[in-house]
């Protein structure tokens, strides 16, 4: 999945904004690829408990910087910090409030909404240990493409069992395939309770669980390039957009046309 700029809905932004003056991040996709052309947005200005901003989407982190808008309390298999000048969060440990707070990846929480600008990092365990990169965010120059870069800075994939390196390769090699976990443990010589812990320790999640997320972000990266909610549900194995906003509600707390619905096709 290759990185690229996108703008969701319409920002008011100053001079020298990182979105306005953003220069090319390098891509984290493991084959090169062409850039994706930005996209432009039109519409009013956004409302109270929108969404808004300019994101950069990379193969295992994306980075947002716009308004925090409504979601209702969930969690995702990424790790998440939030950094602004008041960032305030539920999550199942209580109210945690700063200028950069780390969800780790799991916990149920609830961001406060704000129209107040600020960034929003989502990055994969796989790829990223919680702590350091919480500490790369919060030290990172303010700017969308400063804080994108000290993510990518920081990555570091984490070695894992050959056979759990293959299963995930599979995974990704059919992405708008139904992929079943047990001819997924067949093709890794296991059996499917040996591949899910496996799966359990190395990655933290359940090979199901992990097939899901794998699925949402490439379905999520195909509506914000220009595909229909519907289009992109299929191609990236959903059985319908119902399916797809489902699987986003319950993992992100808001459904895919609350983010895209503004996105529009560059002139």
């Amino acid at each position: 999945m290759p990185g690229c700029w996108l703008w969701v809905s319409r920002v008011t932004r100053n001079k020298g904004d990182a979105c306005t003056h953003s220069p090319r991040l390098q891509r984290t996709s493991p084959q090169p690829q062409r850039e994706a052309a930005p996209m432009t947005i039109g519409g009013d200005a956004p409302e109270a408990g929108d969404w808004y901003g300019c994101l950069h989407l990379a193969g295992d982190f994306a980075v947002l910087y716009g308004g925090i808008g409504d979601a209702v309390a969930h969690r995702h298999y990424c790790h998440q910090v939030a950094r602004g000048e008041a960032i305030q969060a539920w999550t199942g440990h209580g109210e945690v409030s700063g200028p950069c707070v780390l969800i780790p990846s799991q916990t149920r929480h609830r961001l406060r909404v704000s129209a107040a600008p600020c960034w929003l990092v989502f990055a994969e365990p796989l790829a990223f240990a919680a702590d350091t990169l919480h500490r790369a965010v919060a030290r990172a120059p303010a700017s969308l493409p400063a804080i994108a870069q000290a993510v990518l800075d920081v990555r570091r994939p984490r070695p894992l069992d050959p056979r759990v390196a293959a299963t995930l390769e599979r995974i990704d090699a059919l992405p708008g395939e139904r992929v079943h976990a047990a001819a997924l443990a067949r093709e890794a010589a296991l059996s499917l309770s040996q591949l899910e812990r496996l799966f359990s320790a190395q990655v933290e999640l359940p090979v199901r669980r992990l097939i899901l997320w794998r699925r949402l972000r490439l379905a999520l990266h195909l509506a914000w390039s220009g595909d229909s909610l519907t289009r992109a549900a299929h191609a990236a194995g959903f059985a319908d957009s119902a399916h797809l906003s489902r699987s986003m509600r319950s993992l992100f707390g808001v459904s895919p046309s609350r983010i895209v619905r503004s996105l529009r096709p560059p002139p």
